[in-house]
């Protein structure tokens, strides 16, 4: 049977984001601030299923990308601002609400940004990506009361989850390259990635930490630094 006749089924799905998003906003409103985290964490898978399902059914277009953005300004952008808000930040204002803004902002802007050179970004992604942003920021939420009877336990303080807020907001809109899970190539250094990746959630498992936090951490610190490596390692490498 030919594709086109189901090339509808990826915006079922990237309608599904949206609506995750709007539900965590509610549920953020109703101060069940666990389970807005969990909505976006919803809202994460169906924005990856949405993708895989348009490339699988080469349905891909431009109103199902621009569509796909704006379901993710929702999710990704406004709801776990609101999230963190609610749930820390409104202990110090006016900067959580001045962090918070920054976030949004930054994330509309990552948004823009990946349109217009989404052509361009086939390995990689310029910048953090705003779902794994608001991925990591629902982590903690869900995470904190594992982070609260641990060593990191100072982190939850509300000045310095503003640190960190504003820490992922200026990452979302940076120049450092992060890899894509949508087109790794098995590059040396690519599988080398995964194994460590793969070791620190057996270690993550088997000492009960927070998997998806590990998880989303490692991506972000790991993205971090080996962008930072790939920048001072270029000029050495040119002839």
């Amino acid at each position: 049977m030919k594709t086109q006749h189901f090339s509808f089924v990826p915006f079922i799905f990237t309608f599904a984001n949206a609506l995750f998003g709007f539900l965590s906003v509610i549920k953020t409103l109703d101060e069940h601030y666990t389970a807005a985290a969990w909505c976006i964490v919803l809202a994460a898978i169906m924005d990856m299923v949405d993708g895989s399902l348009a490339r699988m059914l080469k349905s891909d277009s431009y109103v199902g990308r621009e569509l796909d953005s704006l379901c993710d300004a929702v999710s990704f952008c406004f709801a776990p601002a609101i999230l963190v808000y609610r749930w820390s930040l409104y202990q110090v204002p006016p900067y959580g609400l001045i962090v918070l803004g920054l976030f949004l902002c930054c994330g509309l802007f990552r948004l823009a940004r990946f349109n217009v050179a989404h052509a361009h970004q086939t390995t990689h992604f310029t910048g953090l990506p705003t779902t794994m942003a608001a991925f990591f920021l629902a982590q903690v939420v869900i995470a904190e009361p594992w982070i609260a009877h641990s060593v990191l336990a100072s982190a939850l303080r509300p000045e310095r989850m503003t640190f960190i807020v504003c820490l992922i907001a200026m990452l979302m809109i940076s120049s450092i390259k992060f890899p894509s899970t949508k087109y790794l190539h098995m590059r040396v250094v690519t599988i080398g990635l995964m194994v460590i990746a793969s070791g620190l959630c057996i270690i993550a498992l088997m000492r009960g930490y927070p998997l998806l936090l590990v998880i989303a951490t490692v991506y972000i610190v790991g993205g971090f630094l080996l962008g930072i490596v790939r920048e001072i390692a270029r000029p050495l490498l040119r002839p």
